[in-house]
């Protein structure tokens, strides 16, 4: 599933020599038009799209503090599921007691289906395996290389506010939306800029269900702002956006443009703020937990032997279960509703991750933001 993400800084302590090294990167991961493709996000089944506006990525980053190494995967998709996550942690060597490899997703509304829910009809995975598998290779090779080219860094960060009006707003009652703004900043040696990440929470959805356009949309324009400005990687985490926020948009504006303002805006309100960091703790830490939830969205208990192609489903008392018993559920479902006692469990993941002066938290799905902000 998608990893929502929350940051916060954490200010202070001594500063070793540079005891952090860094190296970041992007990998293309624009899916083959000639191949059959549907875009994710709207509606209970998929748009065919027409065309590319401007290419998707996967933006990476690899920090090492000599102790623990630390690789952050930020994807231009809607979301990927554990399994997907756990195998590209195996295919990059992210694995073990000191290495962690910590994968988000913009949530992106206009790229392609990798969650099995928008294909050509409702119920029917429009999710490319072929392109998939292709994806998590080259970022697992792109995290192998980009680890062999390590080199010293130190990590500042900053926090402020950005005002909402005109860039996001809060789709249901109640209406509230984080208005946190957080970006750290890498440099090397010779203080030249090795990589910034921005922290802002809104729905990469401003062009909205009748697109037809493969795009990043604002998360997008904000990377190119930031990566023009600094000539370095630029990885965007999305953060509270359930809710639901939103893009605040003109109504009367050519959406393009507008995904262009939002991004360009944030990134240069993020930019500015970034002016006044000050390096803080350049260490790094990470700890992360496996949960067990249930299952109790509809949509995904009416295709539940999609939702399995991603995930091990358990029953409450942790057997596995086998695809006809994930075929029966959702008969179930869709004719009689199920008992809570009945419902399937997916296993998921918890994370906090100390990058410098910075403490990052992973939730699944998505974050409602008055459980974050009150």
């Amino acid at each position: 599933m998608l990893l929502s993400l929350l940051l916060g800084l954490s200010l202070g302590g001594a500063v070793p020599a540079w005891g952090l090294s860094a190296a970041a990167g992007k990998v293309d991961i624009t899916p083959d038009l000639n191949r059959a493709t549907y875009l994710a996000g709207f509606g209970a089944k998929g748009r065919v799209p027409k065309g590319v506006h401007d290419p998707l990525y996967a933006r990476l980053l690899v920090l090492r503090d000599g102790q623990r190494t630390i690789a952050l995967a930020a994807f231009d998709l809607l979301g990927l599921y554990r399994q997907d996550v756990e195998e590209l942690r195996s295919l990059s060597g992210f694995t073990g007691p000191d290495r962690y490899l910590f994968v988000t997703a913009t949530h992106v509304h206009s790229g392609p289906d990798t969650l099995g829910l928008w294909g050509p009809w409702p119920g029917i995975s429009g999710v490319d395996p072929v392109y998939l598998r292709s994806v998590k290779q080259r970022v697992a090779d792109a995290l192998r290389s980009l680890e062999s080219g390590l080199q010293p860094a130190t990590l500042a960060g900053w926090r402020g506010r950005i005002d909402p009006k005109g860039l996001c707003r809060d789709l249901r009652d109640p209406a509230v939306i984080d208005p946190n703004l957080t970006a750290l900043r890498l440099r090397d040696r010779q203080g030249r800029s090795v990589a910034t990440l921005v922290n802002w929470a809104c729905h990469p959805e401003t062009l909205g269900r009748d697109n037809l356009q493969i795009t990043a949309d604002y998360p997008g324009q904000l990377c190119a702002r930031v990566e023009a400005r600094t000539q370095s990687a630029c990885i965007f985490i999305n953060g509270a956006i359930g809710g639901l926020l939103t893009p605040d948009a003109k109504p009367d504006a050519d959406p393009w443009m507008e995904s262009e303002r939002i991004g360009q805006t944030v990134a240069d309100a993020a930019l500015r703020g970034l002016a006044q960091a000050r390096p803080g703790r350049q260490t790094l830490a990470f700890s992360s937990r496996t949960v067990a939830v249930p299952v109790e969205n509809s949509r995904y208990l009416l295709f539940l032997p999609t939702l399995s192609s991603g995930h091990r489903l358990w029953d409450r008392f942790g057997t596995p279960l086998q695809p006809r018993m994930a075929r029966n559920l959702s008969l179930k479902h869709a004719f009689r509703g199920l008992r809570p006692t009945e419902l399937p469990w997916i296993e998921s993941e918890v994370a906090v991750l100390d990058l410098g002066p910075a403490r990052m938290l992973g939730l699944p799905g998505e974050v409602f933001p008055e459980s974050w902000v009150g």
